[in-house]
């Protein structure tokens, strides 16, 4: 019987060098990294000397999110234990910046929030990430 429930448990062969970025987490790997592009573009374009009020923040908080991105690479490929865990605050923190732009007066981009969701469900559920992230 017990062989019966081992042979229906998914193994993922997770040895491999390319393991960080088989099956679906290519996809908020590749996220990561443009995010990181993103805010180094803005740090390095914009001096903060002409930023002032909401500009300023969002210049200011660039520079911790691309400190942050650059741990989560870092943690991604030495496959640290706590790399779903700060994915999980990466997609949450991108829906608390996204709150301004809501009470600035645009409108709600419910994909936007969906997508989040469904990727901090990922990196709670996922048996593959639970079997790659273990160092």
């Amino acid at each position: 019987m017990s062989e019966e429930i081992a042979k229906n448990q998914p193994e993922f062969e997770t040895g491999h060098r390319y393991a960080i970025v088989a099956g679906w987490l290519i996809i908020p790997a590749v996220m990561i990294l443009f995010n990181l592009a993103a805010v180094m573009f803005v740090v390095f374009t914009f001096n903060p000397a002409d930023l002032s009020g909401y500009d300023l923040f969002i210049y200011i908080s660039d520079i911790i999110l691309a400190i942050f991105y650059g741990f989560i690479i870092y943690t991604w490929v030495k496959r640290k234990r706590i790399l779903p865990k700060l994915m999980i605050a990466n997609f949450t923190i991108d829906i608390l910046l996204y709150l301004p732009v809501i009470f600035a007066g645009a409108g709600i981009d419910w994909v936007y929030i969906l997508f989040s969701a469904i990727w901090i469900g990922y990196f709670i559920r996922s048996k593959r990430v639970k079997a790659t992230f273990v160092n």
